[in-house]
């Protein structure tokens, strides 16, 4: 089955997505496990 354009666009768009908000979520758990390690909020260097 071949995709027309716009549906290539509006899955590349949701493959995207996706991928910034498993980005955005896997970054708020390593803040989080550095928080209760050391009781300090990281710096941006730290947080990565």
């Amino acid at each position: 089955m071949e995709m027309t354009k716009e549906q290539a666009y509006q899955w590349l768009k949701e493959v995207k997505l996706n991928k910034q908000n498993t980005i955005e979520r896997l970054k708020k758990i390593g803040i989080d496990e550095y928080e209760k390690r050391t009781g300090q909020k990281p710096t941006y260097i730290e947080a990565l």
